[in-house]
């Protein structure tokens, strides 16, 4: 039986080469599912990536079909050609992998495939086996293929299989799977894509794992890689180290403009980072706001079709007339692009944010710093900036819900958020400079009453925006719903500084005391591989951000997190993923970081969990895991968090304070 059928494909001229066999079968194969079933293949540019698209492979929240079919449409106009669906959440694609999906779910991949096949996408059902086939591999086997084969009598055709982030890194056992299914099922039946893998360890080029699966798998099948890092840029130089540890062009999954690891933040900034280079292929990885991410995705499809000709910042601003047909809303959502593009402070994939106002925000904080206020000429910049920006976010929770009610459904809460943070920056600016304000008799007591009201509705809105996320998610991901954050990296720094010294100033004046707010809410590690980890509190749960893929803590290595003086706490929580970081590991805790005590915690059999009461009084203001063995441990941090009592930040904390 063939392999591939070479109708209506136009192919591309590779150099053969051990390392260009996949990519040429591909090319053939792949046209079958992308291309024949409607004739004539559009025309390819020459520089253009192959094979191109995206894949839903995230944490968090699904988009569900009815955003899926809006997202296969919209990669359809924009020359976009492969869809990879592989949810982390969901259980017939992982736990739950050898069962069939129930009917309902079936129907709704026959809309999906439907729509991909008129848009000329190849849509590859993902299966995960991380941790899979430990006893009876023939048992598995046969349910992985008796799985395949629903999927493929229900019309798919293309086909990947992932071991990212669960079980261990055995290249023998995920090469020798991946050879079963090409030549046990894909070869068998001669009319399917070639297999997509995802490896359990899927950046870098340098570990021993990726080096064996390179000389053990199938040349056949594409190897899914994210870059030197898992959120990386794409250089060519890291390509080329990839593309020899694995011994085939890599298939780039490409972590942008994906929000799992900071899911507070908003990511809509304009896409860059990619250098040309010798691919098998490209997938963006997006967040979980499916509309939303469509600003990213333009550009990124602009530069899969012509790299060389490719202009980041032209492609983002043209974005949004060519997404949002009113003119206002287009302006408004650009606005709000601007200062929502960067992940947050601590972590390690920078993106610009608030460009055209970094330069004055930069010297309205040297100002306060010196002076304790700003001059004329920065007051009124900044309140020019933070009315505009308010404005625009008060026309979108007009205009959305009219015209675009699935993109303001998902990013209501930060809109929400961008509000009341610009109200509480005018606030604040007028606390700092009076004559900014054209009413010359307020009432201080009054301001900071109403500057209360509004931090009050910002917590009311973020509870609404998590209670809503997490009844549109799976019930094990809702502890994971975090509130959205707003101008995360630029703007919110400066004006939660601005409040504390406004506030301090108050605070001085009535307790003729200074506030020392030097003592914050922070994550600490001395493990290389989890460098930039970063802190969240909800409601009274104060922890360390959920770290998804599992990283190495070698013998004496800590990490943990320290709380506020003003915050007290009576419960502490930690889950690690695996019962072996129980056992190698400790949990410390110290009131003044320097004077470590052993904590005697609680766990459950068989699982990664430490935990115990704590006496608030006692005041414990660290707590970190040390890795007490002589052997480097693998884990997760799935939590780790103090439960607290006191108010959420400074400013708040001087507020209750001073309004006493």
């Amino acid at each position: 039986m063939k392999l591939w059928k070479r109708e209506n494909v136009k192919m591309r001229k590779y150099p053969i080469s051990k390392s260009n066999i996949q990519l040429i079968v591909g090319c053939w194969i792949l046209g079958v599912c992308t291309f024949a079933y409607s004739g004539e293949a559009a025309a390819p540019v020459a520089d253009a990536v192959p094979f191109r698209g995206v894949v839903e492979g995230y944490y968090g929240r699904p988009w569900g079909t009815e955003g899926r079919l809006s997202l296969l449409k919209f990669m359809g106009e924009n020359d976009l050609n492969v869809f990879i669906y592989g949810p982390k959440d969901d259980p017939y694609h992982h736990s739950k992998w050898r069962e069939p999906y129930p009917e309902a779910e079936m129907r709704d991949f026959a809309k999906l495939l439907e729509v991909a096949k008129a848009n000329k996408i190849a849509f590859y059902w993902a299966i995960h086996l991380g941790g899979a086939f430990k006893n009876d591999r023939e048992a598995d086997y046969a349910a992985l293929f008796r799985k395949l084969g629903l999927m493929y009598d229900a019309g798919f055709r293309a086909f990947a299989v992932f071991f990212d982030d669960f079980g261990e890194p055995d290249a023998k056992l995920h090469s020798e799977i991946c050879k079963r299914i090409v030549t046990g099922f894909l070869q068998q039946r001669g009319d399917c894509a070639p297999l997509i893998m995802c490896p359990r360890i899927y950046w870098g080029w340098w570990n021993a794992y990726l080096k064996d699966l390179g000389k053990l798998l199938d040349e056949r099948v594409n190897v899914l890689w994210t870059g030197s890092w898992i959120m990386s840029d794409i250089r060519a130089e890291d390509v080329a180290k990839a593309t020899e540890c694995l011994e085939r062009p890599p298939f780039v999954w490409w972590n942008w403009p994906v929000n799992d690891y900071c899911r507070s933040s908003l990511l809509l900034g304009r896409t860059y980072g990619l250098e040309k280079c010798k691919l098998a292929g490209i997938v963006s990885n997006p967040m979980e706001n499916c509309e939303a991410n469509k600003i990213a995705l333009y550009s990124f499809a602009k530069w899969c079709a012509n790299p060389d000709g490719f202009d980041s910042r032209k492609c983002w601003e043209e974005s949004f007339a060519k997404l949002y047909d009113d003119p206002g809303v287009a302006h408004a959502m650009r606005v709000l692009a601007e200062h929502n593009s960067n992940p947050g402070p601590g972590v390690r994939f920078v993106r610009e944010e608030s460009v055209a106002c970094a330069e004055l925000c930069d010297k309205a904080s040297k100002e306060l710093e010196k002076d304790g206020k700003f001059s004329k000429e920065t007051a009124d910049a900044l309140f020019e900036l933070f009315w505009e920006i308010r404005r625009s976010m008060k026309q979108l929770k007009i205009k959305l819900p009219k015209g675009r009610y699935d993109l303001g459904w998902e990013i209501e809460g930060w809109l929400d958020d961008e509000m009341h943070l610009m109200e509480q920056a005018a606030y604040a600016l007028v606390l700092l400079n009076p004559s900014v304000s054209p009413n010359h008799n307020r009432n201080l007591e009054a301001d900071l009453e109403q500057l209360r009201s509004i931090r009050a509705k910002a917590v009311e809105d973020a509870a609404a925006h998590r209670e809503k996320f997490a009844a549109a998610t799976f019930k094990d991901d809702r502890r994971n719903v975090r509130s959205p954050k707003a101008s995360p990296t630029v703007l919110r720094p400066l004006v939660e500084k601005m409040l504390t010294r406004a506030l301090s100033v108050c605070y001085q004046k009535k307790f003729g005391k200074e506030f020392n707010a030097t003592d914050g809410f922070a994550a600490f590690s001395t493990a290389k591989a989890l460098d930039g980890l970063r802190v969240s509190r909800e409601g009274n749960v104060a922890g360390i951000v959920r770290v998804m893929e599992p990283h190495e803590v070698a013998p004496g290595e800590t990490f943990g997190l320290s709380i506020p003086s003003y915050w007290k706490s009576n419960y502490f929580h930690a889950e690690l993923a695996t019962p072996e970081a129980v056992s190698a590991g400790v949990i410390e805790l110290s009131k003044d970081g320097s004077s470590w005590q052993k904590l005697g915690t609680r766990t459950k059999a068989g699982t990664g969990q430490m935990h115990t009461r704590l006496n608030p009084a006692d005041s414990w203001r660290f707590a970190r895991y040390r890795n007490a063995s002589d052997k480097t441990v693998s884990l997760k941090i799935d939590l780790f968090k103090f439960d607290v009592q006191g108010a959420d930040s400074p400013a708040d904390f001087l507020l209750d304070e001073v309004l006493k």
